[in-house]
């Protein structure tokens, strides 16, 4: 039987135009500081290497890459029948590097190979073994052909229209509500760090949303900057920031790019924040990574090269818009799509049906996508969408890597601000308040009006306009956070075009004559009574010792803790609190700090100078001085695909060097399994594991094994 081709030996032998054909397929391997055939070889065949080539595998392509890895673990040689591939998935998967033929004889014509090789580092990286083949893995199991959508549905332009100015001009709003909610009822921060869910859920009753979608809107608004910790170092509260009030200040539409951008970038994936950890296990509070950015990857799988949400979220809206034809109301099915993605990039940890999910559920509350009204599970990309998708593309058509996204790229159209900024409609200034004690805003609503009416009523119907309604609680919850009944008939005669009803007039002086005037002033903190009576059964109260109430006069007395915390005791004690309003302007907490983007510089070799740079390559040849670290790791590889033994030098930790004789069976992850063998003795082998970064030189013995 012919010795089989190594991986280097295979580059030195390939006819001219597959050579070519592999080198401008792995631009990440045409570097400046690797100008050799077998520093070359050496990259490509790294764990690095292979693990970037897996992630670029579609699920036909990995199925065949799986089965001759499968078969690699008893057998370095390959037959063409074990792979089940046609001339193109060859064709893809040698120009990729992956596969080579595995004999000399068939180097003229890799395609028609009798067998091929794999890179060992794939047999690691891939579930091979009998056990993780019973585990359970989904991308086994997926057809060997792209999904495509039987039954796509049409919707109208005008519907299209509606959908995309209603959402986008719905969630500036809605951000921007986000931090003036906090202005008006600071929230503490968790010792972990981020909010805990009963003020997600204080915050959703605000907005009048569901709890996804206020998570959604914290995570955007603290990634955008919006939000930030100040306050007291004993008690550090959430609220906005200087960059909120540069926000609210520009342009709706100027608003929505950026947070639209903001959104492709992302690094937290609500599905997480609700469940309250990661893939991996670690626990995750809303906004807690604006606090503490994690630095590892939150998907428990497939390393990845790429930031894994941010890339699945322009995936997601790629793959939508290529089962829609890039047709704007081409409504395509949900399953269909989540089937579409997870096929394209089967390796994705963060492609799980839940998170494309939620990413539509996202992309449609930015006015990306929009529903047919009679098909609530299927989707179509909008104008905005397809715009975005376009600019996307332009954007990475550039990339050199071998997945075509990188995040410095991630750019929007330049003319989409005016787009947006065309389809917006005009903001409503004022609301018809009504005797059955509703408001109704007739278009979309200014943000400060917005925010300042859900101060004292609760969301009632959303939509092209906004009903709001008045309510028992809402106006007593308002009175308990600090505003009086004049201030709350004030702000309603301000934003209502036709006055102030007399039903709502009665309700306002119902509910505060109902509430008992207790008041808790900003202090650390101040307890204000009508009733000198009520004082003492406050102090004699033992539920109320942990606030260290203490007499000042006949009906005052300071606590020693901070004023939300001495309200919450009062009405846990079953006494309901009024609280005084601070004077003032609300004062801003710091931008948080984002870590400073780690500024790269690529040593890959530019367009205009490649063809030159590849024919350099075909002429070097493959030696190498034997410490080279690229000729240390091959050396090593070819040895233990030939079963052949090698003289290297090991470093100890000493730093005290001394020469070994191995057989190596196996090399993967930084270190290689061998042999260790004593020559002109026998029966003194031993088994080794060593760390590849302790090898200094490495060359093949001329003693065969």
């Amino acid at each position: 039987m012919p010795q089989p081709l190594t991986f280097s030996a295979w580059l030195a032998s390939a006819p001219q135009p597959w050579f070519t054909a592999l080198c401008e397929t792995r631009r990440d391997l045409m570097r400046t500081d690797a100008p050799s055939l077998r520093a070359v070889a050496a990259a490509a065949a790294s764990r690095a290497g292979v693990a970037l080539v897996l992630e670029a595998l579609d699920t036909r392509l990995l199925q065949i890459a799986h089965r001759a890895a499968v078969a690699a673990r008893t057998e370095p040689v390959v037959p063409a029948g074990v792979l089940g591939a046609t001339t193109a998935d060859l064709t893809r998967l040698v120009t990729l590097g992956l596969l080579w033929p595995a004999f000399a004889e068939d180097a003229q014509d890799p395609t028609g190979a009798s067998a091929y090789r794999i890179h060992s580092e794939a047999v690691g990286l891939l579930p091979t073994s009998a056990a993780d083949r019973r585990s359970g893995i989904p991308w086994l199991e997926f057809p060997p052909e792209r999904p495509a959508d039987p039954a796509p549905l049409t919707v109208p332009d005008a519907l299209v229209g509606n959908a995309e100015a209603a959402a986008a001009s719905a969630l500036v709003g809605e951000v921007l509500a986000v931090p003036d909610t906090f202005a008006a009822e600071p929230v503490s921060q968790l010792v972990s760090g981020g909010i805990g869910k009963r003020d997600v859920q204080q915050l959703a009753r605000t907005l009048g949303t569901d709890t996804a979608h206020t998570v959604f809107l914290l995570e955007l608004a603290g990634a955008a900057g919006l939000l930030g910790v100040g306050g007291p170092d004993v008690d550090p509260q959430w609220g906005p920031t200087s960059e909120f009030d540069r926000m609210r200040s520009a342009g709706r539409a100027e608003t929505y790019v950026e947070l639209l951008r903001t959104w492709l970038l992302r690094e937290v994936d609500t599905v997480h924040v609700l469940a309250g950890r990661t893939d991996r296990g670690d626990r995750l509070h809303a906004l807690a990574t604006l606090v503490s950015p994690t630095r590892h990857n939150a998907y428990a799988g497939f390393p990845s090269s790429k930031p894994q949400l941010a890339f699945l979220t322009s995936e997601v809206l790629a793959a939508l818009a290529g089962l829609a034809d890039d047709l704007p109301g081409r409504a395509v099915h949900d399953a269909v799509l989540v089937d579409a993605v997870r096929w394209d990039h089967p390796l994705l940890a963060a492609a799980a049906p839940a998170s494309i999910e939620q990413i539509v559920r996202e992309a449609e509350a930015f006015g990306l996508v929009c529903t047919p009204l009679a098909s609530p599970d299927a989707h179509a990309l909008t104008h905005i969408g397809l715009r975005v998708v376009g600019g996307l593309r332009e954007a990475m058509a550039g990339s050199l890597s071998l997945v075509p996204w990188d995040a410095e790229r991630v750019t929007l159209p330049e003319d989409l601000t005016s787009f947006v900024d065309s389809l917006l409609p005009a903001l409503q200034t004022t609301v018809l308040v009504q005797s059955d004690l509703t408001a109704v805003a007739t278009g979309p609503l200014d943000p400060q009006i917005h925010s300042e009416l859900t101060r004292i009523a609760v969301v009632d119907t959303r939509g092209q306009g906004t009903v709001y309604r008045f309510t028992t609680d809402s106006i007593a919850e308002a009175l308990r956070t600090g505003m009086s009944a004049q201030e709350v008939l004030a702000l309603v005669s301000r934003i209502s075009s036709t006055g102030v009803p007399q039903p709502l007039t009665f309700l306002v002086d119902e509910a505060a004559a109902r509430l008992r005037r207790v008041q808790v002033a900003p202090a650390r903190a101040v307890v204000v009574v009508d009733d000198p009576a009520d004082l003492e059964a406050l102090l004699a109260n033992p539920a109320l010792v942990p606030a260290g109430l203490v007499r000042v006069s006949a009906t005052v007395a300071v606590a020693n803790v901070p004023q939300d915390r001495l309200a919450h005791l009062l009405e846990a004690s079953g006494q309901p609190t009024l609280r005084h309003a601070a004077n003032g302007p609300v004062p801003r907490a710091p931008v948080p700090q984002r870590p400073a983007p780690v500024s790269r510089r690529s040593t890959r070799v530019a367009d205009r100078s490649l063809p030159a740079f590849i024919r350099a390559l075909r002429s070097s040849g493959t030696e190498e001085p034997a410490e080279a670290p690229a000729s240390v790791l091959d050396v090593l590889r070819e040895a233990a695909e030939d079963r052949h033994p090698v003289d290297v030098v090991l470093v100890a930790t000493d730093g005290t060097r001394h020469r070994a004789h191995l057989l190596p069976t196996h090399v993967s992850a930084g270190r290689v399994r061998a042999r260790r063998l004593t020559p002109g003795r026998t029966g003194t082998e031993t088994e080794v594991t060593v760390g590849i970064s302790r090898i200094v030189s490495a060359v093949r013995s001329p003693e065969v094994s």
